[in-house]
């Protein structure tokens, strides 16, 4: 065998250190045909060799340059039968598919052809795939990040391991580094022509931008981003612990919303609230996609200045709104207006009120005593409504926008929507709350007492009873 390059000497030392990898592993390289790629697999069949891990040569087909495309799938197999790997292989016409969900390509690409690596690890195919992003990849993704108004998170670029099933080795490595190395192992590879069309953001970035702060600013600006990035990783990861902990006692889930009260994050500082802010999201929606710093920057702003009952709306489907002390958030998409709901009530009978975990008993009393007379209205268990008040038929059906109501001890009706303001009922629970209505008046509302016309007194001889359960399951 050859003597170990200096190049490879330092990078297999680093690797080892970093403990990125296990005797018995299955890993798969992903291989392109370009020049970065094509090292990595060097690199790794050789470093497998010393580790004793398996390796195998994984690579996906975007169907984005026609022959070309297909040109660079029989390079890689060429490349994994010359060092005698299996080859794994993936596919999905990007442009396509792009087309179909209204996203640029490069976004598209990158998303399928990690869903085909991660799709090998849960089949049990792999343990880990490796790809390879370099430090000049590290210092495009930061710069981009910064142009798009990145925090903290996003400046910590290109993260050396995703998931704990993506890893990138070649971090450490100059794009120099990685050409030079191919020139001396006399290694050929494939250029990809669309690494070179300007109308991609990263493409102006690697060949102007760079290069010209490289040359009129910093000789060491790729080292200085990826310096940055390192940074910026532990800074985020010290910030994050710290908010979860902090966080903990007050974040609740209410259905699929993430809620806190807006007391217990603004007593916060403005870096922990920005990643529990991050923190909420995440788990409201599954992921940061195209959240940036500006993002949550404006919902700070909204949780300090906002009212209650408003919102402000977010990328992909995202909302935030305040309830009163509460901040929540969710995704709209998945958040419709649930549906209503609309029964006729005819005593005895109960009612579970739909997706709700309220019950309801509705029987007839009468001869109504003295002590009935004092419970005439309880605004948590029992309701008592005179029958010989209503004028037609009962319904017990959701809160309808309009709806005005006079419960008992009030002066004149009110819309049922300033009663409810007033109880702080949170303005996506009003979409469901019960409401019982006899022809087109209100005579009960849920938590109120019944409408001033039709409570029972002592002089009424029968009564609706009406037995409210709430939280309890059958």
């Amino acid at each position: 065998m050859a003597r170990p390059s200096k190049l490879y000497s330092q990078w297999s030392l680093g690797v080892r250190r970093s403990r990125l990898f296990s005797p018995g592993d299955r890993v798969g390289v992903g291989v392109s045909g370009g020049p970065d790629s094509t090292l990595l697999l060097h690199f790794m069949k050789q470093y497998s060799q010393q580790a004793g891990f398996s390796l195998f040569a994984v690579h996906f087909n975007h169907h984005l340059r026609g022959a070309d495309s297909d040109a660079d799938e029989q390079f890689a197999a060429a490349q994994a039968g010359q060092l005698r790997l299996d080859f794994l292989r993936g596919e999905a016409r990007v442009a396509r598919a792009a087309r179909a969900t209204h996203r640029n390509l490069e976004a598209t690409a990158r998303e399928l052809r990690y869903r085909f690596f991660f799709s090998l690890v849960n089949q049990g195919r792999l343990d880990k795939v490796v790809t390879a992003h370099s430090a000049n990849d590290q210092a495009e993704t930061v710069l981009l990040r910064l142009l798009r108004g990145s925090g903290t998170r996003g400046l910590g670029g290109i993260y050396p391991v995703l998931e704990g099933t993506i890893v990138r080795p070649f971090l450490s490595l100059t794009r120099a580094e990685i050409e030079a190395e191919l020139r001396e192992r006399n290694l050929e590879f494939r250029t990809d022509s669309s690494n070179l069309d300007l109308r991609f953001a990263r493409n102006r970035v690697r060949h102007h931008l760079l290069p010209m702060l490289e040359k009129e600013f910093n000789p060491e600006i790729v080292k200085l981003l990826t310096d940055l990035a390192s940074r910026s990783r532990d800074d985020e990861a010290f910030l994050q612990q710290a908010a979860l902990e902090r966080a903990r006692p007050w974040r609740r889930r209410d259905g699929d919303a993430e809620q806190i009260p807006l007391r217990a994050l603004l007593e916060c500082h403005p870096s922990i609230q920005r990643c529990i802010l991050r923190e909420m999201i995440l788990s409201a929606r599954g992921s940061l996609r195209s959240i940036t710093g500006a993002h949550i920057e404006a919902l700070r702003r909204f949780a300090t200045s906002g009212q209650s009952g408003s919102q402000i709306l977010m990328p992909q489907g995202l909302e935030a709104w305040r309830e009163f002390e509460w901040l929540a958030i969710s995704t709209g998409r998945t958040n419709p207006r649930p549906p209503g709901y609309e029964f006729p009530i005819v005593p005895p009978t109960e009612v579970r009120v739909p997706e709700t975990d309220i019950k309801l008993r509705f029987h007839i009393a009468e001869n109504l005593d003295s002590d009935a007379t004092q419970k005439k209205y309880n605004n948590v268990g029992v309701v008592r409504v005179d029958m010989d008040k209503l004028l037609s038929g009962l319904v017990l059906r959701n809160w309808r926008p309009g709806d005005r109501f006079q419960p008992f001890g009030t002066h004149t009706p009110l819309k049922l929507k300033v009663f409810l303001s007033k109880r702080k009922v949170p303005v996506r629970s009003r979409n469901l709350w019960p409401v019982l209505s006899c022809g087109e008046e209100i005579v009960w509302v849920h938590q109120f007492p019944p409408a001033h016309r039709v409570t029972a007194s002592v002089a009424s001889t029968r009564a609706l009873v009406i037995e409210v359960q709430e939280n309890k399951t059958q």
